[in-house]
């Protein structure tokens, strides 16, 4: 190559697009059409620099390349006097690097052998997007799509905040405000692990303070383009047991829960045909369950876990890599100033953390010996030296390094059983604390209540007592100076688990533990209470976001009321929650609890263990224990009635119907659901109001009523749609499916699938996705449309879990067929087509999965050869 750089046409983001220059001249302009159209720069050999060799000129353009774009159709393309292989060939192997997406033309019967082997080894490998097309503006549209999704992927884990998870994704790393320091050989060496090697579990194993979560969330940005479906976290910090730690999974994967089914049996049933990188934040909080990864690993081989931990998990699969303090001088050391940064990343990291602290900071020959005496007298714990560098504008270096050399030696002499990292960290954190401001230290141990973020308000509320004035704001700002608290968004605050520890030892030390735990329960319970009356109404979104913020502290507050004796006021934070619980899936959750609410039957007054019925029946009910449930409605009732609480009598009395008409008997039924429709409409409950009109609509049609269920069926889509209850649209999408599809409508089930996916993909429902897209799979293979079919089936068995059937059974009419015959569509399509139908349909995703279900070209040719299909052939339901 020659020694001089040759610039590509644009320095802006770039896409390389590979492919022969003459056979697939149109779909090299159909390629650059989608890329210019988004408004990146398309990097094609013929743009430019024609006086260099050519094969200089792609390794140069690729070198400046952010996305690679692979197009093929038969020809193997040149091979260079010099090379043995050809341009084609090379090109994407000096592509390894980036994201990778392969488009191969079919059909292409005179394909050269060697690009077909070619091709087989992109298609097995799990980094690469590999998709088929037909024609140039099909190709075009692939493009577009793909590279706006992996556009928006980047962008999404640039941006991330935990904040941003609202819908329950948790799937967000924690984003630092200040930037990783000194960690780029570890960053090297983990990321070879992961790609190279293919390690399935890492472990990144170090006390608290040493910056375990800080080098899993550099690692997982690393390595995320190797990962189609993408990077998930995981955090255990509050986890206590098992079923705690499963819901904590499920939750970070957006997935349903039920009592019916451990949760972790659905993060399995999830990942098991992911290709996914999971982070798994404290794994120390449960170490004895570490075997559940390994069931996990086995049965879902495209997944990595990285896990940060303060001891090895001891598993036969796991990596451990002892995450290092960062390098400090040792006390013989004299260097210049170039020399100590260069050499030593704990004081680059303490520059750094002065700097943004004090931007008038510099690192002279005054200051340098105390730098140095610094980070080696704090062992190069990245969080030892932060704290000690938020002092910089009020403490000089030299006065740093020796109040650290007299307090922390003072300190550490009581701590002797500690680990000597650890007691760096402790004592560093003390000393901090001994600098403070005495609100900003009453403040501090005050926030070791929360479980995970807080805001302004919970800290008026929770660490602000009347009868003990305190400069709230000042404090605060003390501490976030401190590096003690961290920003979390826009209004938000979180504390470093190491942090947090110190806080809660400080809290029993000064005698606060109780009342200021009490404060939080209290106030927590009150945030439910506010909640509740808006979880039906339009307002439902930012109220379920706000408690989704919130989560780990409402369960903190309910585990309060629960250990304290409180079980009346623990019952109004379950039925100010159970909405919460039900729409965002985490029933394990609920159910957990309300075994405890009702583990003394005598404790509660009749009104309100009515209402801890009603949630603990609507539990049951969701998790296929039909007799259970049905039981507790039935107890629930009997109380509701008896207290004139029309909204849990409403709550009991639905479902009652509901079991009455699959008994088949339909006029209690439908008696019963007149009555509870009643009472919602009363208590203007207007979820429920949707629900029922969906369970009369399907009586009706039971009964042979098919206009009456029609009726229902919409005013169910009108009231859900009035209150923004995604949930409820696609019961009642799904519900007129169903109807369509016996009535042999297939375009008008297909308008109401596709409807309904719309709005389980637009609350995050991944377990309604699934079987909505069953659904759309067997309608597909009815009207002709083969490789829908096996795509959308493909599809859905990535979004399928045992608890999703289970809430799916509880709340829409079965469908009334098995489902497409899948064994039919392999003969049909033939085994190779149909392979490469079902690998692009598990490639999809769920905005994917969207898209191919709302194609309709119900009047355009059946898909399928035409020996295999000559015309679509309803099937007679």
């Amino acid at each position: 190559m020659t020694s001089d750089l040759i610039l590509t046409p644009d320095q802006r983001v770039r896409v390389f697009v590979s492919s022969t220059l003459t056979e697939l001249a149109a779909e090299r302009q159909a390629v650059s059409d989608a890329v210019v159209g988004l408004h990146l720069v398309p990097v094609m050999f013929e743009s430019g620099a024609r006086p260099h060799a050519p094969s200089d000129v792609y390794r140069s353009y690729l070198a400046q390349s952010q996305v690679f774009v692979g197009v093929y159709d038969e020809s193997y393309g040149w091979i260079g006097p010099d090379s043995t292989i050809s341009g084609l060939a090379e090109e994407y192997g000096l592509a390894r690097d980036l994201p990778r997406l392969i488009y191969v033309k079919e059909p292409a019967p005179g394909r050269d052998a060697r690009l077909a082997d070619l091709l087989a080894r992109m298609d097995r490998d799990a980094a690469v997007s590999y998709r088929s097309f037909r024609s140039p503006d099909e190709l075009r549209g692939h493009v577009e799509r793909d590279l706006a999704a992996l556009l928006s992927l980047h962008f999404d884990q640039a941006r991330r905040t935990p904040r941003d998870s609202d819908t329950g994704a948790g799937d967000g790393i924690p984003v630092a405000r200040t930037p990783l320091v000194g960690r780029e050989h570890e960053l090297d060496v983990l990321a070879a692990l992961l790609t190279d090697e293919r390690v399935p579990l890492l472990t990144l194993a170090g006390p608290g303070g040493v910056g375990k979560t800080r080098l899993a969330g550099a690692l997982a940005a690393r390595v995320a383009a190797g990962y189609p479906d993408g990077v998930r976290y995981v955090d255990l910090s509050a986890v206590t047991g098992g079923d705690a730690a499963g819901e904590a999974f499920a939750r970070a994967l957006r997935l349903r829960t039920s009592g019916g089914v451990a949760a972790f049996a659905d993060v399995v049933s999830f990942l098991r045909s992911k290709r996914l990188l999971l982070v798994v934040d404290n794994f120390e909080q449960i170490v004895d369950l570490a075997p559940r990864l390994t069931t996990l690993l086995r049965a879902a081989p495209g997944v990595s876990v990285v896990v940060t931990s303060r001891v090895p998990l001891r598993l036969s699969v796991e990596r451990v890599f002892r995450v290092p303090p960062l390098r400090s001088a040792p006390d013989s050391a004299r260097h210049d100033l170039a020399m100590i940064t260069q050499r030593f990343s704990a004081v680059r990291l303490f520059v750094d953390r002065a700097r943004a602290a004090d931007r008038r900071f510099a690192l002279t020959d005054d200051n340098a010996a105390a730098v140095l005496e610094i980070t080696r007298r704090l062992g190069g714990i990245p969080l030892a030296i932060e704290l000690a560098a938020a002092r910089v504008p009020l403490l000089p270096p030299a006065a740093i390094a020796a109040l650290l050399d007299d307090q922390l030696s003072l300190l550490t002499s009581g701590r002797r059983d500690l680990p000597e990292r650890q007691r760096t960290v402790r004592d560093t954190l003390a000393w901090s604390h001994r600098l403070l401001p005495h609100d900003a230290q009453r403040l501090l141990a005050r926030t070791g209540v929360f479980a995970g973020g807080f805001d302004l308000a919970a800290i008026e509320a929770v660490c602000v007592c009347d009868e003990e004035p305190m400069d709230t704001f000042g404090a605060l700002e003390s501490l976030v100076d401190a590096a003690l608290v961290e920003p979390d968004g826009d209004d938000r605050f979180r504390l470093a688990e190491s942090v947090r520890d110190f806080a809660r030892e400080r809290l029993a030390e000064v005698g606060e533990w109780d009342v200021t735990h009490d404060r939080h329960a209290a106030y927590f319970r009150d945030l439910a209470l506010r909640a509740e009356p808006h979880l039906n109404t339009a307002d439902s979104p930012e109220w379920l976001s706000r408690i989704e913020r919130d989560h780990r502290n409402l369960d903190a507050a309910l585990d309060r009321l629960l250990d304290t004796g409180r079980p009346v006021e623990a019952v109004e934070v379950c039925w100010g929650l159970w909405l919460f619980w039900w729409r965002r899936g985490h029933i394990d959750e609920g159910v957990r609890y309300l075994r405890r609410v009702l583990a003394d039957p005598d404790v509660l007054p009749p009104a309100v263990r009515g209402r801890a019925l009603v949630v603990a029946a609507a539990m049951a009910y969701v998790s296929g224990q039909d007799d259970e449930a049905r039981t507790t409605f039935e107890q629930a009732r009997e109380l509701a009635r008896a207290a004139g609480d029309d909204v849990a009598e409403a709550h009991a009395l639905g479902p009652l119907g509901t079991y009455a008409a699959r008994a088949g008997d339909i006029d209690r039924g439908r008696e019963l659901l007149g009555q509870a429709y009643e009472l919602a409409v009363r208590g203007n409950r207007l979820w429920l109001v949707s629900l029922f009109h969906c369970r009369l609509g399907m009586i009706a049609f039971r009964s042979g009523d098919a206009a009456g269920a029609v009726r229902h069926l919409d005013e169910a889509k009108r009231v859900a749609a009035e209150v923004d209850d995604e949930l409820g649209l696609v019961v009642a999408h799904y519900s007129a499916a169903v109807v369509r599809v016996a009535t042999g409508d297939l375009a008008g089930a297909h308008a109401n699938l596709v409807a309904g996916l719309r709005s389980a993909s637009k609350s995050g429902d991944l377990a309604c996705a699934g079987w909505i897209l069953v659904a759309l799979s067997d309608v597909a293979a009815a009207r002709g449309r083969l490789v829908r079919s096996v795509r959308l089936a493909a599809a859905a068995a990535t979004f399928r879990t045992p608890s999703g059937k289970l809430w799916m059974r509880a709340y829409v009419p079965p469908w009334p067929t098995a489902g497409a015959d899948l064994a039919e569509l392999r003969v049909r399509l033939g085994d190779e087509r149909y392979e490469r139908s079902r690998r692009e349909g598990e490639r999809l995703g769920l905005a994917g999965a969207v898209e191919e279900a709302a194609r309709d070209d119900e009047a355009g040719a059946p898909e399928g050869t035409p020996a295999q299909v000559d015309e679509p052939q309803p099937r007679q339901w």
